[in-house]
Formats: C-alpha cells, sequence, structure tokens
C-alpha cells in the first residue's frame, strides 16, 4: 500500500528561496585604463619608442593600426620613419586587453620631421639629344635655407649641406609649409620634402673655352637666289651655338641677291659654330596687320670660321617649302586685360604674334631656354635694321582682330621640330620714384602653345583684387607693422600653377639716375604670402609685381622650372609702398 508524505506550502517556497538565494552573479572584468601619454615626436631616420602602460589584471598589447615598419615588443612599441613617412602624419592605434577579455584602445598620430632633398640637375639640348649637368652649390650652400614659420609670425632658418651629383639636404625641417630659399631669384613657399631646380637649356659643348681676351671677328656674306620681292624684306643669317652671332639686313625690293658684313669684338670662339641658318622674309598683310613670312632659306653645316679673323659666308638659298595657316587672332580680347592692374592706366606700347620652329626640340619636348626660335611669320616692328629683330616692345600694340585667313609661308626644317605660336602684348606704366621722378616698367600679357586650329585668344589673365597687409596694393602707403603680406584673386581667365612675385627696390643706376630694379623673386601656388625675413627694410619703398603664370608641365611647390606647352603669364604692378617698420627675424 503505497503511502504518501504531506509537505507544507510553507517549506517548500522556503526551501526554493534558500536555494535562490546562494546563485550569485559574476561581475564584468574592468576594461584597461592608459596611463602612459604617446609620445608624438619623432625625426625622420631616427628611432621613435613609445612605452606603453595601462591598469587592469594581466594586461596584454596589441598594436592594431600602425605605419610600415613598427612593430610592438612586450609594451614597447618601435619604428624608425622613412623619408617617404616623414613630414607626414601616420596614425597608430594600440589595444590594452584585460585577463577577463576587456580591452580598450589608444590612438595618436605622429608627424617625424624630415630631410628637404634638392636636386638642381639641369638637362642640356642640342642637336645630338640630351645630357645631364648636375649644379655645383658651393656658390651658393651657404645662402640654402628652409625658412619655418614660427607661431610668434617669425621664421626659424635651416640650413644644410650639398651632396653629390647636384643634390642638397636640409635635414629636420617639420611638416607644413616653409620658405625654401635657393638663390635671391629663386625662393619658393612649399610643403614637399623634394624639389627639383632643375632646368631644361640649349647649350652646344665646345672644345675650346673662350678666349681670356677679346678679338674682333669679321663676317663677310654673300648670298644669292633670294625672291625678287615687290617690297623690302628683311635677311637673317644666326646660329643656334651663339647668340652674339646674328646678322639682319634689309633686302632691296626686287632684287635676288643680299650682301653685307658684321663685326664681332668678344672672346667668342667662332671656330666651335658649325650650324647656321639663312632666312629670307618676305613683307606680308595679316589682314589688319603687316608683317614677314619666311621665303627662300639656307642651313649651313660643317662652317669652318676663324676667330680674329675674315671669314666669308656664302650660299644659294633654296626655293621655299609651301606650308600654311589658318590665322585668326582675337587681339580686342587683349585690351581689357591691362584694366585694373597698376595704380594709373597703362600705356600699351607693343604687341605681336609669331609662329616660330625650335631647332632640334621634340614635337612633344620640353620648353628649353636659351634656344633660339626661328619664326616662319611675325608681325612687323616700327622699324626694321640691322640692329632690330622680332620684339613684342617695338612693335604695334595687338588691339583689333586679326582676320587673315589662310597665310602662306616656308617652312623647310624637319618636321621632327617643334612648332609654337606665341602672342606677346606689352604696356608700361609710370611709376613715381622717390626723389621726384617717374619711371615707366614694362607689364606683359605672353602665352606660347602649338600651333593654333581655332581663333587665338587669351590663356591667362592678371590677378584680381591685390592687396598689401589688407589694404589695395594699387595705392600708395607706409607700411608700419612687423610683418607684410600680399594677397589676391585668382585670375578671371585661367588656372596658374602658381604666381611670382618680383620684389622691385630703389637703387642707383651706373649712370646716377635713381630707379627700381629687380632684385627678388618669390613663388608660390597660394593666393597669398607672407613676404620672408631680411627682403624688405625699414625706410625702403619698393614696387611688387605680381604674375600669374599657367604652364603644361611646372609646379610651383616641387619643380617650378620643368616646362612644356602650353605657357602664359600675366602681370599686374603695385603703386610704391614704403616700409616704415620691419621685423628682424
Amino acid at each position: 500500500m503505497l503511502r504518501y508524505q504531506v509537505v507544507p506550502a510553507t517549506l517548500i517556497v522556503f526551501l526554493l528561496t534558500a536555494c535562490s538565494s546562494g546563485n550569485h552573479t559574476t561581475p564584468a572584468p574592468a576594461a584597461p585604463v592608459f596611463t602612459s601619454t604617446p609620445v608624438t615626436q619623432a625625426v625622420e631616420a631616427s628611432p621613435y619608442t613609445y612605452q606603453v602602460a595601462a591598469t587592469g589584471t594581466a594586461v596584454t598589447f596589441s598594436l592594431t593600426g600602425a605605419p610600415t615598419g613598427a612593430t610592438l615588443s612586450g609594451n614597447t612599441i618601435s619604428w624608425t620613419p622613412t623619408a617617404e613617412q616623414s613630414r607626414v602624419s601616420s596614425g597608430f592605434t594600440v589595444t590594452a586587453t584585460a585577463s577577463g577579455g576587456a580591452s580598450a584602445t589608444q590612438s595618436w598620430a605622429v608627424t617625424p620631421s624630415g630631410t628637404i632633398r634638392i636636386s638642381h640637375i639641369d638637362t642640356l639640348w642640342n642637336e645630338s639629344g640630351s645630357t645631364n649637368a648636375p649644379f655645383d652649390w658651393s656658390l651658393l650652400s651657404s645662402y640654402v635655407a628652409a625658412l619655418v614659420p614660427q607661431p610668434d609670425g617669425s621664421f626659424k632658418s635651416l640650413s644644410g649641406t650639398a651632396g653629390a651629383n647636384g643634390t642638397f639636404e636640409i635635414p629636420n625641417v617639420p611638416a607644413g609649409y616653409y620658405w625654401l630659399r635657393l638663390a635671391p631669384r629663386d625662393t619658393y613657399w612649399t610643403s614637399s620634402s623634394t624639389f627639383d631646380v632643375g632646368n631644361d637649356f640649349f647649350f652646344v659643348p665646345t672644345a675650346n673655352p673662350p678666349a681670356p681676351t677679346t678679338s674682333t671677328t669679321y663676317m663677310n656674306f654673300s648670298f644669292t637666289s633670294l625672291d625678287a620681292t615687290a617690297a623690302p624684306g628683311v635677311l637673317q643669317f644666326d646660329t643656334p651655338e651663339s647668340a652674339a652671332l646674328n646678322y639682319w639686313a634689309s633686302t632691296n625690293a626686287g632684287s635676288t641677291t643680299s650682301v653685307g658684313g658684321d663685326v664681332i669684338n668678344s672672346n667668342l670662339d667662332s671656330s666651335a659654330i658649325k650650324n647656321a641658318f639663312v632666312r629670307q622674309y618676305e613683307p606680308t598683310a595679316f589682314g589688319s596687320m603687316n608683317g614677314y613670312v619666311l621665303g627662300p632659306a639656307l642651313t649651313l653645316s660643317n662652317l669652318s670660321l676663324t676667330t680674329g679673323g675674315h671669314n666669308t659666308i656664302s650660299g644659294a638659298l633654296n626655293p621655299t617649302v609651301p606650308a600654311s595657316i589658318n590665322l585668326s587672332v582675337k587681339g580686342s580680347a587683349w585690351t581689357p586685360l591691362f584694366d585694373h592692374i597698376a595704380p594709373t592706366a597703362p600705356t600699351t606700347v607693343g604687341g605681336g604674334f609669331y609662329l616660330s620652329v625650335q631647332p632640334y626640340i621634340a614635337a612633344d619636348g620640353p620648353n628649353v631656354s636659351l634656344s633660339n626660335p626661328i619664326d616662319l611669320i611675325w608681325t612687323k616692328a616700327y622699324i626694321v635694321s640691322a640692329f632690330t629683330s622680332p620684339s613684342c616692345s617695338i612693335n604695334p600694340p595687338l588691339t583689333t582682330d586679326v582676320e587673315a585667313g589662310t597665310v602662306q609661308y616656308s617652312d623647310p626644317f624637319p618636321t621632327t621640330w617643334r612648332r609654337t605660336f606665341r602672342v606677346c602684348q606689352s604696356a608700361s606704366v609710370a611709376v613715381p620714384v622717390p626723389g621726384g621722378t617717374t619711371q615707366g616698367i614694362n607689364v606683359t600679357n605672353n602665352q606660347t602653345t602649338s600651333l593654333p586650329t581655332a581663333t587665338v585668344q587669351p590663356l591667362l589673365s592678371p590677378v584680381q583684387n591685390p592687396k598689401i597687409n589688407g589694404t589695395d596694393l594699387f595705392t600708395a602707403g607706409t607700411i608700419n607693422g612687423t610683418a607684410v603680406t600680399l594677397s589676391w584673386d585668382p585670375p578671371a581667365i585661367g588656372t596658374p600653377f602658381g604666381y611670382n612675385v618680383a620684389i622691385m627696390s630703389t637703387t642707383t643706376f651706373p649712370n646716377g639716375t635713381v630707379g627700381y630694379f629687380s632684385s627678388t623673386t618669390l613663388g608660390t601656388a597660394k593666393t597669398s604670402m607672407t613676404i620672408p625675413p631680411d627682403l624688405l627694410r625699414s625706410g625702403q619703398t619698393y614696387l611688387f609685381v605680381i604674375s600669374s603664370r599657367v604652364d603644361g608641365r611646372a609646379n610651383m611647390e616641387t619643380s617650378p622650372h620643368r616646362s612644356s606647352l602650353p605657357v602664359a603669364n600675366a602681370d599686374v604692378i603695385s603703386a610704391p609702398i614704403t616700409i616704415s617698420t620691419v621685423q628682424s627675424n
């Protein structure tokens, strides 16, 4: 017989309560708390260390974010910044984990100071191609410096040392922008850690150095097979190997010959000249403008000239090699570009256009300085003689549209050589000079492109609303302050790669007159600049010329001289500005 024992309900409740009161919940482990402060200072190529510390139970550390090359051993982070990692921000993240699994992270950034590496290797071009020529820094090494802005508005000058093959290094430069001072006319506002100062030059090496003394060399010219033109034209003889040998003469209407001579007093080694070009330019009309086009021409090779003696150069010019261009230039578009560029209205003094070929330079090659272009078309100067050449300043102003239609000319030169089309405009501004006189200073708007296929119009206009310390730059005044800042708005036409600011100070010229002379040029890609130290002096009066610049290749902050088509510049000029107080940095 089964028997059941009855248990009172109150006892059951008691037993359940007693059991539940012994079931305790374990609290979550506490997350570590960092007690160390990250090290944020570092130097290129020097060991960086940071010992991490945190409270907690059996805390371990892991590096969950760091630049390449950083390691963690125990609680010590180690890193040696490379050149590529210097002067830029690198992020770190470390995770601290306690024994129970709770964790915390600490993040910070390190921007190591680093070395500025400057390279000055010029590329020298000639008919054989190009060679590299490292610059010798010995004459400028004491001048080169990185001028680093300080919180109080001053600049700290950091110097460096020259290396091999045209290199120069300035160590321990912090991140950010600084003035890189390379030469009196080469100072740049940049944040880059590398800088290419190199240029592309036309240069013909010669076996014989210039003679220590000058000599008189005579050139006798006799050329035949010219075109018998209805009006006088121009004959030109020059060589890409020397600017000193450049002969111009008028040709007679109806004549097929040209005879003349030139005398050169210099230390030029004429025997090194091997190549020359002889050209006949024939008068023509480009719609509303007069000018010249190339006719018969002659290329001379393997010349054998005697320095200090008499040399006869003769030959028959070759017939024209037909070429043509549909020529349309909107000259009127340049006229308003001279408005609001100076304290007084400028007077347009010259203008023109030139279709040219550049000897030995490839069509897709760089712009090469000192390369004498051969003009195929050019506008007519006021006066043409043996002493004048195509120049913007002696040409009638280009103020009206030129619709010349199809223009025929001769182009006998290799098709691999580069063709360019240049438009130049020049105006003169009368600026007061301390002492009561005035000086005419030219401002320009120039551009060079490949051959146009449409109407030629301005690529670039001047900067707008230029100011000095917030005041109109076109108003004469006195600056009384510890810093001088120039600012402006970008041009209305074109996108500049940067701006040059030429500082013109008063000086006494050899003839005893006082006038302005450009002694310093500053470059920036920004639309403002604080003038670096020691350029402006108390009691002196200055002019500032701001040039906006376009270039197909140049970079103002890394390689300002490496150039390719198209190029353009447009100027503004300030009123006289007198400095009464300048802080000595």
